[in-house]
């Protein structure tokens, strides 16, 4: 069984009717029922707010934080596919995945890290799937993302209080060089007259 299938938005105004229709007969079964709409998107209002949420939880500058593209996990309802499909649908606990760098692999995080909610649409998005979990996000933009890697600069931030280097001992100066006594020079006259005295 795949974890996700690909879907485009004329499928998904048709799943629109059958999960109208199936909430009709029994909206709590239909309450139960996890799906969930992938989608991809460079749309710079959601990267701006996917921006946001990450500088938030890692303690950063949003200037630090560099995306190129994220992957989103929109719960699903026939509500949803009808915001979607027409004046948007704000993103506010969803969660979003992006390529981490250096190694970290794909990254997830949620849009209520973010200060900025953006309204979206399904034009927003390059690739949509539905899948029964958001479990496959990360999996989803691993196969069908650019696997362009986020860049996160991370300010080098002390552990322990700054202090003040030790200051070096000054070396004494040094002492001037005596000068050297020299053998007082003495005439013949000047002895006998001392040894005289």
């Amino acid at each position: 069984m795949p974890r996700y299938v690909e879907i485009n938005a004329e499928r998904l105004s048709h799943l629109h009717e059958g999960l109208e229709l199936l909430e009709q007969v029994d909206r709590e079964a239909m309450r139960t029922l996890d799906l969930y709409l992938y989608g991809i998107t460079n749309n710079p209002q959601i990267i701006d707010a996917a921006k946001e949420a990450i500088a938030d939880s890692e303690e950063l500058a949003e200037q630090d934080v560099q995306l190129s593209e994220v992957a989103v996990a929109i719960p699903l309802g026939s509500d949803i596919i009808y915001y979607l499909d027409g004046s948007g649908l704000i993103l506010r606990k969803e969660d979003f995945a992006y390529m981490g760098s250096g190694g970290e692999g794909v990254r997830t995080q949620s849009f209520a890290f973010s200060h900025y909610h953006p309204r979206v649409t399904l034009t927003y998005f390059s690739k949509l799937a539905l899948a029964s979990s958001s479990g496959w996000l990360d999996d989803f933009l691993r196969k069908e993302g650019s696997g362009q890697a986020a860049q996160v600069t991370q300010n080098v931030r002390r552990t322990e209080e700054a202090t003040q280097p030790a200051v070096p001992a000054t070396p004494e100066a040094p002492a001037a060089p005596q000068a050297q006594q020299m053998p007082k020079q003495t005439s013949l006259a000047s002895l006998l007259d001392e040894f005289l005295d």
